[in-house]
């Protein structure tokens, strides 16, 4: 009896501190490399939206701006959510503001359409909606 509570005990501290540390890595790994997380978004964005070359260092700076910025509360994800939600939204309207200003009308129409559906990991734009 004293061996199958042990066991149990043990098997439940694994467990536990598995389940803790997938949690913290999951939200962390797409920001864990800016510079080239924001270069694969510029490069998917002059493809989808025929960014010039004035406008795509630009697009590239104000991405990493975005990211840099998103790093700075990944953590309130796990710990309160609402200030999260709060202050990624407001993150991501500056952002879109920035765009606007960078983009011509027709492309930031395009820019929205390239939204996905979902939060999709394998998806890099997700970054900047999700």
């Amino acid at each position: 009896m004293k061996n199958t509570l042990r066991i149990s005990l043990l098997l439940l501290s694994v467990l536990t501190f598995a389940f803790s540390g997938s949690q913290a890595q999951v939200p962390q790994a797409p920001l864990s490399n800016i510079e080239g997380n924001a270069q694969s978004i510029t490069n998917k964005l002059k493809a989808a939206l025929t960014l010039t070359e004035a406008q795509q260092p630009k697009i590239l700076n104000t991405v990493t701006n975005f990211l840099q910025q998103r790093a700075t509360i990944l953590s309130l994800n796990n710990s309160n959510q609402k200030a999260y939600d709060t202050k990624l939204k407001s993150f991501q309207n500056g952002f879109q503001r920035k765009l606007k200003t960078i983009l011509t009308p027709e492309q930031f129409t395009g820019f929205l359409e390239l939204k996905p559906v979902n939060n999709d990991m394998t998806n890099v734009l997700s970054q900047l909606f999700y």
